[in-house]
């Protein structure tokens, strides 16, 4: 069976593609002129170069070849891991594009370098063709589709610096390296964020880098006027400020702490906060975070004294759920309860429907002779679970209390609360 025919572009040679494995090349009369045998598989596809001088066959081999029209092998070009079902020429005659049986199109260039793979059907694909202008390929496949890909470079990059724009606006290190995009406009409006890149840079302590972005920032957008080098060091003093006033307002050193971040701001006039409330709130952490040590370490009453100084420095801070809770489990722990009985009522008060809270505080009355208060906590958490074991011995323990026994002993506490 001969499977392909193509003429060549003088009109005075055909060439034929055959199951036999062979092309042969004929005269318009039907004279043979040549048979190229290579390919070792039938020859599905033959087809010469616009020019006239190349001859391109595709194979069930897996292969494409190149041949002189004097039929002598110019190169084999392999990639392909199914049949070679079509080729076509690019019009200018610089690029090959064959279909596969393995579902992909690849382009090759003249001399049978591989250049691009294009994977988008999901079947064997029949059928290849260049536009007349050769920026467009159409795939044909055994999916049922016809594919078009654009294989216009700048209108590829066009569309690729569009999808970019605002990533490249907001990267602008991007922008610096994506030269086929860069634009006067796209420079102007990049200058910001390139500036905030640099203040980030001086803030860190990286004054040369900080400069340089500032520089390209000031050229990108001339509007943008001030002195690289006094505004990055600037920028560092004032972040060492910032650094100091955190640790001193931890440490509880209020005055010290807000002269610190006030030297920032005369440094740094962009920044937007405010030295009184700032410290406020670093000084309650810092005395919650000693706090919890104390409770930690069993200093109960130290804790607690903490924790109420904090409202002292900053009336609205609230103090943490998970530090009231520490408190309340620690002092039931250490046997003392009685310093600890008000913390447990005050997480249920904040938080009435909370099981873990209601059980935590059952015990602490418990053990402090609270029996009916207990008892109604129990009753809630018995009503709020859906285990059925935690439910019956929550239900004990309530039995217990009615009977005016203690059910809770060491064993049982650590149990509870560690549980």
């Amino acid at each position: 069976a001969v499977w392909r025919v193509s003429f060549s572009p003088d009109g005075k040679t055909l060439a034929s593609a055959s199951r036999d494995n062979t092309i042969k090349l004929w005269t318009t009369e039907g004279q043979l002129l040549h048979t190229l045998q290579s390919h070792t598989d039938a020859v599905t596809s033959v087809i010469f170069s616009p020019d006239g001088k190349t001859l391109a066959s595709g194979s069930r081999d897996n292969t494409v070849k190149l041949w002189t029209t004097e039929g002598k092998l110019h190169n084999t070009l392999e990639s392909h891991t199914d049949a070679v079902l079509s080729i076509s020429f690019s019009p200018d005659g610089k690029t090959l594009a064959s279909a596969s049986d393995d579902k992909t199109i690849k382009l090759w260039n003249r001399e049978g370098k591989h250049l691009k793979t294009l994977q988008s059907h999901t079947a064997g694909v029949t059928s290849v063709s260049f536009s007349p202008d050769g920026k467009m390929i159409a795939s044909a496949s055994y999916d049922n589709t016809v594919k078009l890909w654009n294989l216009d470079f700048d209108d590829l990059v066009k569309q690729g610096c569009h999808w970019l724009h605002n990533y490249l606006i907001t990267h602008p290190e991007s922008l610096t390296e994506l030269t086929v995009c860069q634009t006067p406009e796209l420079f102007r409006q990049g200058a910001p964020f390139l500036q905030i890149k640099g203040e980030e840079l001086a803030r860190n302590g990286d004054i040369d880098n900080a400069v340089m972005n500032f520089q390209t920032a000031m050229k990108w957008n001339p509007s943008i006027k001030f002195h690289p080098t006094t505004k990055a060091q600037k920028l560092f003093q004032s972040q060492q400020f910032i650094n100091q006033g955190n640790e001193s307002a931890k440490a509880g050193k209020i005055k010290e702490a807000t002269a610190q971040f006030q030297q920032a701001i005369l440094l740094d006039p962009s920044l937007t906060l405010n030295p009184e409330v700032i410290v406020q709130q670093l000084a309650s952490e810092g005395l919650v975070k000693q706090g919890d040590k104390f409770v930690k370490d069993g200093k109960f009453k130290d804790a607690i004294e903490l924790y109420h100084k904090t409202k002292a420095i900053h009336p609205d801070f609230q103090i943490p759920d998970s530090s009231w809770q520490n408190l309340c489990k620690n002092g039931i722990l250490n046997g003392s309860v009685a310093d600890v009985i008000f913390v447990c009522e005050k997480l249920v008060s904040l938080h009435h429907d909370s099981p873990d809270f209601r059980e935590l505080r059952g015990v602490a009355r418990a053990l402090t002779g609270n029996t009916q208060g207990a008892i109604d906590d129990f009753q809630f958490v018995v009503k709020e679970t859906t285990d059925e074991k935690m439910k019956s011995e929550r239900q004990g323990w309530i039995k217990a209390l009615k009977a005016g026994k203690n059910p809770f002993t060491p064993d049982v506490i650590h149990k509870v609360l560690n549980e």
